[in-house]
């Protein structure tokens, strides 16, 4: 993987490490924020999607079916199992 630098306020960066540390919910700060993208990405994949198919027939809604799958199993690669 390669290193990226962000600028993030310390008011998110707490929130983080504060879920990171109480809930174990992600081995690391790293982890929830590769997850917290891939999330949003997805959502907006789907948004953009629903606004080209405003009124979607029955081929466009089973090919934006299709998508979301697709994005759902490109996530599911990613999950994050909890600290082992």
């Amino acid at each position: 993987m390669k290193h990226y630098s962000l600028v993030i306020d310390p008011k998110l960066v707490n929130e983080i490490d504060k879920l990171v540390r109480e809930h174990g919910l992600f081995s690391s700060r790293s982890d929830f924020i590769r997850d917290s993208i891939r999330a949003r990405l997805i959502e907006i994949r789907k948004n953009l999607l629903n606004k080209e198919l405003e009124n979607p027939d029955e081929e466009e809604l089973e090919q934006e079916e299709k998508v979301v799958e697709e994005a759902m199993e490109e996530l599911d690669k990613y999950k994050y199992e909890g600290v082992h």
